[in-house]
């Protein structure tokens, strides 16, 4: 845009000008100011032209009066009626870097002399004043690089909101706004400086008005980007929102909730993507079993770690391809002017198709803004080696916000995936960390034997507590085996408490009146304990996983924890170190005692439980020689098989209903079906594969070791490193998110391999 002539405070000042000329002439009469060029000049050339004149003729004329008067009568004019000087005013301080016509120094030179004149009207800068005092904070003053320059401005904001407070939620939405700023390629280099600029006068505002608090967040809240935003955006806000926490630490909790809200939404966003993905893979794979494809879906569920090192190859090649696409993208930015940043980022062909392209684009996000939380976490979590190498008090504060924050957003989202290794991560930083998280989430597990009216937890959070008890113990490898052991325990009584419920609910129901065997025969829609899976005498063919879906959790986290961390259980015979060679003669702790009765029960968590983990247990206990339950298994296995069976006959008979044609035989099963799909799909500390936040997880975190591994474990890796040379260069890039959708455990034998023969 042409440079024009007169500067952009270039007004007409009539009356100001007139009175200074008037008393310039009562002087002298040389070097009079005609009324012309006083109606073409600005107020500050109009100032310039009379201490000229005044120099002249021996007058002593100050430029930071006539601007202050000018001002002062710019206001008292507005408030008459006569707005004109007031926009004028307005206008000196109104400036964009993107789509001003003036370069970032002229503005400040112009407006550098008229801080001090507002400032010195500070006090008349009431309601009625809103678009001055508007302009003056949303103008774009922070990225100036003059720092005596931006100081004044400061000022002239916090003088302005001392003397009006109620001028502080506007102002702070002005400065959050900048947050983001840095997310384009010119912005880069100054984002730095800008972005200290803004909490520097934060800093001050809060320490001046502490009651700015509530404003703050709610100036946050409003500036959050949409989860569709670029993943440099959510970084930067992510940043700068925890910035805040340096200084205002009585918003702690709203930022952290924020933040943590924030995550989720996008963590969720990446399972939808990758259920559609898996979605597809499910078809596919059906198609090619039809055509002959032999594999075991087993296999599939633990696929993940056994190729763990192979995909985390193509997960780094992604992030090289995004990077080459970023450097080309910005190159032709540069060319075009655009500014869309990192648009292009996501941009090229992709031979995915289009829902990888949108489950890459969420992963990247996602990991983003996870490393962004790793960072920050690390840095306010450092002990203080200098002296007690002990974790501040003010941590342990900030771990118990984060760990309150966990049980209301996270926990109860079935969907999440990585969100929860934030807090995986703090338990690490500090033994007394994780003691408080198990003894969270027993205390959502709750009592073995309560009444729904007892229960201020719905059972919903009860099974996701459980399913974090069981994963986190299994992957913890900073957990002590006493924890291991002491959390079995207590899992095992609480699952041998409620056996004793249930048959003490059985005794008190037969020694009931006829009144009441007669009631409890009407209410069909839940069988008793004697009625559950687990034998040919089962009246009904449905499991309540409902009524003892608790139950059936609790035990899963069992028999997951023993899957994982079975040696931390046992010991050799003579008190010796264990060998894995020799696992005949192997003592358990006492906290294992009671399993047996628990896995054998008449509940039958072995079919409750995800068919991968009963298998698993079934193989790892075998091998050790702690239980032998291959045969429950087969029986599973045919009562699942006739039931399949009787409920087809029964939906054709029934015109497509479930057994009985019943409204509360089908709204049961359907409520089975749920939440058997929360205890085959949910365990929440299954491996990490963000690349970067990955860094930070994987060196306390517990792989799957297979019984007896370690003697061949040299062996093995020498195998294993030969055959990914080989295979690395044939896979492609849908391998990355296939390794996130698979849930692990281990590499297990096929069921047709299992003692017995085939079901």
């Amino acid at each position: 845009m042409p440079a024009r002539t007169e500067s952009m405070a270039s007004r007409p000042i009539k009356r100001a000008v007139s009175k200074l000329k008037k008393t310039a002439a009562s002087q002298t009469q040389k070097g009079t100011v005609s009324t012309n060029e006083a109606e073409q000049s600005s107020p500050v050339d109009s100032a310039d032209a009379l201490d000229t004149t005044a120099a002249d003729s021996g007058v002593s004329i100050d430029k930071s009066v006539f601007l202050r008067k000018f001002v002062e009568n710019a206001l008292q004019q507005f408030k008459e009626g006569n707005p004109e000087e007031y926009y004028k005013l307005v206008k000196v301080f109104t400036f964009s870097k993107y789509t001003s016509y003036i370069t970032v120094e002229k503005y400040v030179e112009e407006v550098t002399p008229w801080i001090p004149a507002v400032s010195a009207n500070i006090s008349a800068l009431g309601i009625a004043y809103r678009e001055l005092v508007t302009t003056l904070f949303s103008s774009d003053w922070v990225v100036c690089s003059d720092e005596q320059f931006v100081h004044r401005y400061a000022t002239l904001c916090l003088q302005i909101l001392s003397a009006h407070p109620t001028w502080v939620p506007q102002a702070i939405s002005a400065i959050v706004r900048w947050f983001t700023y840095g997310a384009r390629d010119k912005e880069t280099a100054a984002a730095p400086m800008v972005h200290d600029h803004l909490h520097a006068l934060i800093k001050e505002i809060y320490r001046t008005i502490p009651t700015c608090g509530t404003s703050l967040a709610a100036a946050l809240v409003d500036a959050c980007p949409f989860k569709a935003a670029k993943p440099n955006v959510q970084v930067l806000f992510v940043q700068n929102a925890l910035r805040c926490l340096d200084y205002a630490t009585g918003i702690r909790r709203q930022v952290l909730q924020l933040v943590l809200n924030h995550t989720i939404q996008i963590d969720v966003e990446v399972q939808v993507e990758l259920e559609d993905l898996e979605s597809e893979s499910e078809d596919e794979d059906e198609d090619e079993a039809d055509n002959g494809a032999h594999g075991s879906a087993e296999e599939g569920i633990f696929e993940f770690e056994e190729e763990e090192d192979t995909k985390e190859g193509i997960v780094d090649r992604f992030s090289e391809n995004e990077a080459s696409e970023s450097e080309s993208g910005s190159d032709s930015e540069s060319e075009s002017g655009s500014d869309s940043g990192s648009d292009s980022e996501y941009g090229g062909s992709d031979d995915l198709g289009d829902v990888n392209y949108n489950a890459r684009k969420a992963v990247v996000k996602l990991d983003a803004v996870m490393s962004t939380l790793f960072t920050w976490l690390e840095k306010n979590f450092q002990r203080d080696t200098t002296a007690t190498d002990e974790l501040p008090e003010s941590a342990f504060q900030l771990y118990l916000a984060f760990l309150d924050l966990f049980n209301v957003i996270v926990l109860p989202t079935f969907k999440s995936r990585y969100t929860q290794f934030l807090l995986f991560f703090l338990c690490s930083r500090d033994p007394q960390y994780a003691d408080v998280f198990l003894g969270t989430m027993m205390g959502n597990v709750g009592e073995p034997i309560r009444t729904q009216a007892q229960d201020k937890v719905s059972s919903v959070t009860k099974v996701a507590a459980a399913s974090y008890l069981g994963s986190f113990v299994a992957r913890a490898k900073f957990l002590t085996p006493k924890i291991v052991r002491s959390v079995v325990g207590v899992l095992v009584q609480w699952a041998n408490a409620y056996l004793d419920w249930q048959e003490q609910m059985l005794k008190d129901n037969a020694a009931g009146s006829d009144d009441q065997k007669q009631q409890q025969q009407k209410q069909k829609a839940r069988p008793l304990y004697s009625q559950v899976v687990g034998g040919s005498s089962a009246p009904t063919q449905f499991t309540d996983f409902e009524r003892h879906a608790v139950f059936y959790a609790v035990t899963q986290a069992i028999l997951y924890m023993f899957c994982f961390r079975w040696r931390d259980l046992a010991e050799a015979s003579g008190g010796g170190p264990l060998v894995e060679t020799e696992l005949d003669s192997l003592h358990w702790c006492h906290e294992a005692e009671g399993m047996q009765r628990v896995v054998f029960s008449k509940l039958n968590p072995l079919r409750a439980c995800a068919p991968a983990v009963a298998q698993q247990f079934a193989s790892v206990s075998s091998q050790t020689n702690f239980m032998f339950c291959y045969a429950m298994l087969q029986q599973n296995r045919r009562s699942n098989n006739a039931e399949s069976s009787s409920a087809t006959a029964s939906s054709t008979t029934n015109g497509g209903g479930v057994p009985g044609g019943s409204a509360s035989s089908l709204m049961m099963a359907s409520s089975n079906h749920i939440l058997r799909v929360d205890l085959d799909t949910f365990f929440p500390f299954d491996p990490m594969a963000l690349p970067i936040s990955r860094n930070f997880i994987d060196p306390i975190y517990f792989e799957w070791k297979d019984v007896g591994s370690e003697s061949t474990e040299d062996e093995e890796s020498d195998e294993e490193e030969n055959g990914e040379k080989d295979d690395e260069t044939n896979d492609n890039e849908a391998g990355v998110v296939d390794q996130m959708i698979a849930m692990s455990i281990s590499p297990i034998t096929p069921l047709s391999a299992l003692p017995g023969g085939a079901f």
